[in-house]
């Protein structure tokens, strides 16, 4: 038994039989994950998933198949008192009355379902997207070029990307790649909520390829896992077999493009085991490292003191902007441990644990995990816009495992304002289409 990690030990060196505190999460979390499933037979359910990603992870740790610093059992608990609060606000928002999930917003240019259509506002977005792309392109390209000459300009532009972001001080570039990819996956996401006509494979098409040239696989999930939730809501299909069964391929495909962009961003020359030990090695240890990074955060609180805010930075930022306080914002990436991975990325639970302490986090949680469900539960009553805000918000519940992105307030505000301009947009130019259509033989008749 002495070559055995300790940590995976059943009994210690007087043959007494140990407890490891890792088994007593899985079996916790399993029992968490049995009971979000039963409560809404969806895998669509954001408790559900919250758990499962936790589930995942803790397989992972089990399995011993990355080497990890071990993780100890107050960060287990704490991770485990904070599903059960996101969990608890789950089950408060199944006591809604109806009532309240059947609101609609009267407007008089936003009607909920119009039979009839008008095909403006779907033409425009794809020659902008269409012409927007070789542009995106060519900043990509450029950028690959800014960090020198080579073949690898995915990976060259990832660099330059992440010394900008790291500066601060983001080009133009980089800039316009994030808009361009954000704008391309929302209008994906928008049209998914009409009809799945040639339109809109063709603007999800130009979605792929952005965020392919983006380097980033945060807006590879936000599309995906979005276009994913749209179709289980839409076809009401939402059990774990109905998902396995209509999922397969968009799971496969995100796994590829996943494991493609690893191979395209980063350097691998110096990693032994060919392309599956790399990538098996790589995928396990973004999965499990961040926990172990959180962990040492739990550990020694003290070494890792903030400066300012981030889970209340844009209330912040907002009352700094109408001269009301004083507020920095926190740098956008966060410093690096070795766990002994290096990682950056300290699961959903950071910040909220320092800032706001255990109590505090877990009362976040609590109300987080309230607000999240009720809107899944809207939108599997069928509204196209709760539809929209919900696919997108599939994004932070599967990123709990990494980071938080439920703090992020102004960019859900810019995905609610671009749904209710697409929208009423839609609607506008349908009123016009009809009026022309309605005068038109008027002015014969004239004539």
């Amino acid at each position: 038994m002495s070559g055995v990690p300790s940590r995976y030990k059943r009994w210690d060196e007087e043959g007494h039989i140990t407890v490891n505190p890792v088994d007593i999460a899985l079996i916790f979390f399993l029992f968490l994950v049995m009971l979000n499933y039963r409560a809404r037979r969806s895998v669509l359910y954001p408790p559900f998933i919250f758990c499962a990603m936790w589930l995942l992870v803790l397989l992972v740790v089990r399995s011993g198949l990355v080497e990890l610093d071990p993780v100890h059992g107050n960060t287990l608990a704490i991770v485990a008192a904070g599903a059960a609060s996101f969990s608890a606000g789950g089950l408060l928002a199944g006591l809604a009355p109806r009532e309240w999930l059947r609101i609609h917003i009267h407007i008089h240019l936003f009607t909920p379902r119009p039979k009839k259509t008008s095909e403006f506002l779907r033409n425009m977005l794809i020659i902008v997207l269409l012409c927007g792309l070789p542009v995106m392109f060519y900043h990509t390209w450029q950028l690959g070029r800014s960090q020198g000459s080579g073949l690898n300009i995915l990976m060259q532009a990832r660099l330059a990307m992440v010394e900008e972001v790291r500066d601060e001080k983001p080009s133009a570039s980089t800039v316009l790649a994030a808009t361009f990819t954000s704008i391309a996956t929302l209008a994906s996401l928008l049209m998914a909520t009409e009809k799945k006509d040639r339109k809109f494979w063709i603007v999800t098409a130009v979605a792929l390829i952005a965020c392919v040239l983006s380097t980033g696989r945060v807006d590879l999930l936000i599309l995906i896992s979005g276009l994913s939730a749209i179709r289980l809501l839409q076809r009401k299909q939402e059990s774990l077999l109905c998902a396995l069964r209509l999922l397969r391929w968009p799971i496969a495909l995100f796994v590829a493009l996943y494991i493609g962009l690893i191979f395209a961003n980063k350097n691998t020359e110096t990693m032994t085991g060919g392309v599956t030990g790399i990538a098996t090695v790589l995928v396990l240890s973004y999965i499990a490292c961040p926990l172990a990074a959180f962990d040492r955060v739990v550990q020694s609180p003290a070494d890792f003191i903030m400066t300012a805010s981030h889970t209340f930075k844009f209330p912040l930022r907002l009352a700094a902007a109408l001269h009301l306080t004083n507020y920095t914002s926190p740098p956008l990436l966060d410093s690096f441990v070795f766990v002994p991975f290096p990682t950056n990325v300290y699961t959903v639970f950071k910040f909220y644990f320092l800032e706001l302490g255990i109590v505090g986090a877990l009362i976040l949680l609590f109300f987080v995990g309230l607000l999240h469900s009720l809107l899944y539960l809207r939108a599997r009553q069928g509204g196209r816009f709760s539809t929209y805000l919900f696919a997108y918000c599939m994004l932070p519940v599967l990123m709990v495992i990494f980071d938080d992105w439920y703090y992020n307030i102004g960019t859900y505000l810019r995905v609610i304002a671009f749904g209710l301009l697409y929208y009423v947009g839609r609607n506008v130019s349908l009123r016009l289409f009809l009026a022309n259509q309605q005068r038109a033989p008027l002015l014969a008749n004239r004539a």
